[in-house]
C-alpha cells in the first residue's frame, strides 16, 4: 500500500501545497515571532488586560455559584405521615399530634434512669438546640420516654432541670404504656420494650435513631446520634424551615 507520507524536495524544503490545499502551516520560529507580536501588541493595550481578567473572573464566579446552587441542601424525599396521638408533658399537659404541627420537630426516646445510651441521646439533643438557636421557635425538641411506668410529668420535669433543657424549645413526653407503644413502635416506627435478663429482673431496650418530622407532621428521616448524623439532621431541618 502506498505510503500517505508528503515527499520532500531534494533541497530538503518541505513539500509544495498541491493546487487547491491550503498553504502549509509556517514554520515553528515564524510562529514564535508572530505569538511575540501579539503579546506586544496587547502589552500596549493595559486597559485590555483588565477587561479579558474580569470577565475571566466573572465566568469563574458564575460556576462556582452554579456548583453551590446545585450542592444546596433540599428536604429529604422520605414522607410517613404519623397517626394522631395523645399523650402528656412534663408540666402535665395535653400534647399531641396538634402541637407538632406547625414547625419541625427533631425527636428521640429515652428513660430518665437509664446509665448508658440515654444520657448520650440527651447531650447530643442538647448540641442540636445549642446549634440551631438562630431558627427559635421554628425547631422544637420532643423527648419521649420509654418507660412511662416510671417517668411521670414530675419525674421527667426533675430530669430537665437537672440536665438544664430549655423548655421554650424542647419537651418531654410520657403516657399510658399502650399509648407510648402505639406512638413510638408504629407511629415512629422506633423499637422499644422489655426483656427479661435475670429472673426478676427487666432491662428496658430502645431505637437510639433521631426522628426529624415537618410541619406537617409527617416524618422525613431517621438519623444516627454521631457526629455525621448531628450535622446531616440540622442541615434537613433548615431546609425544611426554609
Amino acid at each position: 500500500m502506498a505510503s500517505m507520507e508528503p515527499t520532500r524536495q531534494a533541497n530538503g524544503a518541505p513539500p509544495l501545497a498541491e493546487p487547491g490545499q491550503p498553504a502549509s502551516q509556517p514554520l515553528p520560529s515564524e510562529r514564535g515571532h508572530a505569538q511575540r507580536r501579539r503579546r506586544g501588541a496587547l502589552g500596549g493595550r493595559p486597559l485590555l488586560w483588565i477587561a479579558l481578567t474580569s470577565l475571566a473572573g466573572l465566568v469563574a464566579l458564575f460556576f462556582v455559584s452554579r456548583a453551590v446552587r446545585s450542592h444546596a441542601a433540599e428536604p429529604p424525599a422520605i414522607r410517613i405521615p404519623l397517626p394522631a396521638f395523645e399523650l402528656t408533658d412534663q408540666r402535665g399537659q395535653r400534647f399531641g399530634l396538634e402541637q407538632l404541627r406547625g414547625r419541625v420537630s427533631i425527636a428521640d426516646f429515652i428513660f430518665t434512669t437509664c446509665p448508658t445510651v440515654c444520657p448520650k441521646l440527651t447531650q447530643r439533643m442538647k448540641e442540636i438546640e445549642q446549634r440551631s438557636r438562630d431558627l427559635g421557635g421554628a425547631l422544637h425538641l420532643v423527648t419521649f420516654t420509654v418507660d412511662p411506668e416510671n417517668d411521670t410529668p414530675e419525674v421527667l420535669a426533675q430530669y430537665a432541670a437537672s440536665q438544664g433543657l430549655p423548655l421554650d424549645r424542647w419537651t418531654l413526653l410520657t403516657g399510658p404504656l399502650d399509648q407510648i407503644e402505639s406512638t413510638i413502635l408504629e407511629g415512629f416506627k422506633i423499637a422499644m420494650g422489655k426483656k427479661e435478663s435475670s429472673p426478676g429482673i427487666f432491662s428496658i431496650f430502645h431505637g437510639e435513631r433521631l426522628v426529624l418530622v415537618d410541619q406537617e407532621g409527617v416524618i422525613r428521616g431517621y438519623y444516627e446520634a454521631n457526629d455525621e448524623g448531628i450535622p446531616a439532621i440540622l442541615r434537613d431541618a433548615r431546609a425544611l424551615v426554609k
